[in-house]
This record gives C-alpha cells, structure tokens and sequence, in this order.
C-alpha cells in the first residue's frame, strides 16, 4: 500500500516544474472542517509504518475514486495513488491537522492528478467502446451504453486545460463547493470560479457538436 518500489517510480516521466495548483501540500486547508490530531496520525508523523498503513487502506477507496473521477476511468489510477501516499509520507510530518486527514489526502491527490494531466502524453490511446477500459472503471454500475458515453465525455475532457478540468469535476461531478475547490487547489475563490465557469463553457461547446452527447446536454 505503500509507495512504488523506486525502480518503478524511476521509469515514469518527471513532473512539470511549473504548476499554477499550489504545491505546498502541508499549507492550511480549512479550519472550518478541521479536527484533533489523535494517536494515530500523530505516530504517522513519526513515521510509523503501521498507522501510515492504516491510514492509507482507510482513505484508498475514496482517494482512488477521486483521481478516477478527474483523469477518467486507466490504468494510471493505482500508480496515481501511490505516488499520493508517496507524497503523503514526507508532509505527515508537517501535517497540523487544520483540516481532516481526508481533506488534507484530498489535496495531495489533486496535485498528483494535476501533475498527471498536464505530461504531454497522458490520454489515453483507446477506443471510445474499449470494454476492458470500462470495466477498470472503479464504478462500474449502469448501462454498457451509459459507460460508452461517460468514455465520451472524457475525452473531451481531455482537450481542456488540467487546471480548468480539475476545478470543473470537483465542482460537478464531486459535488465541492467553490471555497473547498479553491482550497484543494491553493487558488482563489474569483480565480477558481473563473476556472469553472470556462471549463464548463469549453466542455458544452464540444459537446454541442458531439450528436452522441448533444441529446443529454445539461
């Protein structure tokens, strides 16, 4: 559950250096949704294999459905996640509990994904009716056509800029409000309402002229 073997990690393409998402992962989140530090967390930060492990299997779930949910149903997801709980393991011991942990997990993910989005190679080169990409899909309920069309919307999502998308799915699909989103994302509120606004304008003009995805445009 741990992070990747660093053979593994050595193999995968370097992140941009430039990133508008506010990399400083251990920065204050929201006290709003703040809680204690208990035993637990406070032995992560000592670097206690064990409760980073628990840690990790607790949150994996949701944090997985997260990354899935904004870089679209592949094969990346896993090594996304590691690379999340890789990052997690050094910030523990800056961890000041102003958010939860989930919240403050949340995040780290968000940043990994953005990272992801942004290398020059991350769509995926699959057909739009791939079965074995749809059924990697951590949701897998609903209709083969339902599944057929939410492929669809991904690429398409796929041509908007990473941060504009991010902010985008946080706030539609994920359902964060606007002062949450801009939080995950170390932005502000006007910026991150601006992010959203044109994404969601970019994404509706290139479904417009989708007729598979024309008929159900909100």
């Amino acid at each position: 559950m741990l992070a990747s073997s660093p053979e593994d990690r050595a193999a995968r393409p370097a992140a941009p250096v430039a990133d508008p998402i506010d990399a400083r992962i251990d920065a204050p989140i929201d006290a709003r949704i703040g809680a204690p530090i208990d035993a637990q967390i406070d032995a992560c930060r000592r670097g206690d294999r064990a409760a980073l492990e628990a840690v990790f299997r607790a949150h994996a779930e949701s944090l997985a459905r997260l990354l899935t949910r904004i870089v679209g149903p592949s094969v990346d997801v896993e090594d996304l996640l590691q690379d999340t709980f890789a990052a997690a393991i050094p910030a523990f011991g800056r961890f000041r509990g102003e958010a939860s942990i989930k919240t403050w997990l949340h995040r780290i993910a968000v940043h990994v994904a953005h990272q992801h989005l942004r290398r020059p190679r991350h769509r995926r080169e699959v057909a739009l009716d791939d079965p074995e990409t749809v059924a990697r899909d951590p949701e897998p309920a609903g209709e083969p056509e339902l599944r057929a069309l939410t492929l669809r919307l991904y690429r398409h999502l796929d041509a908007l800029d990473a941060t504009k998308r991010i902010a985008l799915v946080l706030y539609a699909i994920e359902e964060y409000t606007v002062d949450e989103i801009a939080a995950l994302m170390g932005a502000s509120r006007a910026a991150t309402k601006s992010r959203i606004f044109w994404a969601r304008r970019a994404l509706l003009r290139r479904m417009r002229r989708d007729p598979r995805l024309a008929e159900g445009e909100p």
